[in-house]
């Protein structure tokens, strides 16, 4: 993103109510009702223009639901302010001052950004998840649907036992981590594609237990590059920060590796997670 396209993004950000706004939305989506009640000082208008500064800077992306407007927190652009100005060994620096602080002032540090096998041995839970998240990449969709499918093994950095990661890119093609000639573990099956615009899958993607994800990828032109939407929706046994730690790996993967992969042809430093 050039600096320009940061200015709403700063904007956004720069109004202490928009930023409480993100942090309701930070732990899972919120309908605009609900954001509405959590700041009795406020008309209901005056949220609502201050939700849409946050969605104009892309930090947050509506879907409706009949009469209903949720509210999805996007971290895309605030990673991106990051990278902005904090490059990778910039950025461990900065990771490893800010544990020392957390250590120091006897404060908790949020775990790493994780895609987490996910082992419940108490009662059965039943959760629905659903991520959204939009990254605009600097290359045609044809160029980036080829990164996203056969190049997975350069950018995909989640991995069990640090085998080949490779995707088929075909209805029925396994996304998969191979590990010897008859070990390995599967993240998804294709259940549709269409070269260079969407692809869609569905598989346990990590977790455990009884648990079904489904994710879609869509590409579109856009500002000559590609604007890439992911969906990703889960019902079943989740933990009560699956949501919060996914999100925060699509975004490490996508809109860092996967990005930087497709516009300098390096993944850049590797941010396992898992």
């Amino acid at each position: 993103m050039t600096e320009d396209d940061l200015d709403p993004v700063w904007k956004a950000l720069a109004d202490p109510t928009r930023r409480a706004l993100l942090d309701l939305l930070k732990g899972r989506p919120r309908m605009t009702g609900e954001l509405a009640a959590a700041f009795p000082h406020l008309s209901r208008f005056a949220v609502m223009k201050h939700l849409g500064v946050l969605e104009e800077a892309g930090l947050v992306l509506v879907r409706r639901r009949g009469r209903e407007r949720w509210n999805h927190l996007n971290a895309v652009p605030i990673r991106a302010l990051a990278e902005r100005w904090i490059g990778g060994y910039e950025a461990a620096w900065a990771g490893s001052l800010l544990r020392l602080r957390d250590v120091a002032e006897d404060h908790p540090r949020e775990e790493e950004p994780t895609m987490p096998s996910l082992i419940d041995a108490g009662p059965i839970v039943v959760r629905s998840m659903l991520i959204e998240q939009k990254v605009q990449i600097a290359a045609p969709p044809a160029r980036v649907f080829d990164s996203l499918t056969r190049g997975v093994g350069r950018w995909w950095d989640h991995s069990w036992a640090k085998g080949e990661v490779r995707m088929d890119a075909r209805p029925g093609g396994r996304f998969e981590e191979v590990w010897s000639e008859t070990d390995g573990a599967l993240y998804a099956t294709v259940t549709r594609v269409k070269q260079g615009e969407f692809l869609a899958f569905t598989g346990p993607m990590g977790m455990t237990g009884a648990v079904q994800n489904v994710m879609e990828i869509t590409l579109e032109p856009n500002d000559g590059g590609t604007r890439l939407r992911l969906t990703h929706r889960a019902l079943g046994e989740l933990g009560d920060d699956t949501e919060s730690n996914y999100s925060k790996g699509w975004t490490a993967l996508l809109a860092g590796r996967l990005k930087s992969l497709v516009e300098t042809g390096d993944p850049g430093s590797s941010n396992r997670i898992g």
